[in-house]
């Protein structure tokens, strides 16, 4: 997949995607994030506040993280209840008590949790730390994005509106051949994969599904992925990738549902490209005949 979809790219924010403009949109929302506790986990948090949602859920394993991103949350956004579970999202069991815990079924769920094993050539990787990529990239998001629906399909006479899944990707899903990273980028590839199936498999009338990469944000992962000073990519600010993100769960994004989109991508320029990503069937995993 390239990420020539659009001409215009950006690594920072623009006044375009604040997430100001989608305050009326937001208002009475409760959105979920794990992965919530640090890094784009938590500039989504703020944006999502910004953006006038009622509640946001953090959920993660370090409560600390937890704790110190929603109490400034709290001192920021008075007005935004915020709360967090501890969860790991790999366990069947840790991810239904996070649910049953929750009186209301969120909005919107942000799948913003991943691992990225030890890099590592594969004849020498330890397969148990290989496979915890699958076990928490691919695993551990079907996991929590099936808990989600059904919590949702309990509450059914509540669900006024389908619900929003957006799921964080990665650039070296489809754009990269990236030595020791076997399983980061394939259990990613995998997880994109997964996404448009659900899209297909599951009616928009009750939820909607995108993958997003959010751009070279240099986050501790990044920075454990060795792609630093070897990979020419300019740094993308969090800010833009939470900001794209919000957007994404927005009306104005639903053509997106069932696709990959890259937070740097202009969304003037994206929502211009509307009906030829739909008549083309663009931005999926796909083998192109040459």
């Amino acid at each position: 997949m390239a990420s020539s979809i659009v001409s215009t790219q950006h690594i920072a924010p623009y006044a375009r995607l604040a997430p100001s403009r989608l305050r009326q949109e937001f208002q009475g929302k409760a959105v979920l994030i794990t992965g919530g506790g640090y890094g784009i986990g938590a500039s989504i948090a703020r944006s999502f506040a910004e953006a006038g949602v009622a509640a946001i859920i953090l959920a993660g394993r370090t409560q600390s993280n937890l704790q110190s991103t929603a109490d400034e949350l709290t001192r920021s956004f008075p007005g935004v209840k915020v709360s967090y579970r501890t969860v790991d999202v790999a366990s069947k069991v840790s991810v239904s008590n996070l649910f049953a815990s929750l009186t209301d079924s969120p909005d919107i769920l942000i799948n913003n949790a991943g691992y990225l094993p030890q890099p590592e050539t594969f004849v020498t990787a330890d397969l148990d730390e290989w496979w915890k990529g699958y076990e928490i990239n691919v695993l551990g998001t079907a996991f929590v994005t099936q808990t989600y629906l059904r919590h949702r399909a309990s509450q059914k006479a509540e669900a006024k509106e389908p619900g929003i899944v957006i799921t964080l990707n990665t650039f070296a899903a489809y754009s990269a051949r990236a030595p020791t990273l076997s399983s980061y980028v394939s259990s990613k590839t995998a997880a994109a994969r997964v996404i448009e199936l659900l899209a297909a498999e599951v009616p928009e009338s009750v939820a909607r599904f995108i993958s997003v990469n959010p751009g070279a944000v240099k986050t501790a992962m990044y920075h454990k992925s060795g792609f630093e000073g070897v990979v020419d990519i300019p740094a993308t600010d969090s800010q833009l990738s939470a900001e794209f993100i919000v957007w994404s769960a927005s009306k104005e994004a639903e053509f997106l549902s069932g696709r990959f989109a890259w937070a740097n991508w202009d969304v003037e320029e994206l929502i211009a490209k509307k009906e030829v990503i739909l008549k083309n069937d663009l931005l999926i995993s796909s083998l192109k005949e040459f």
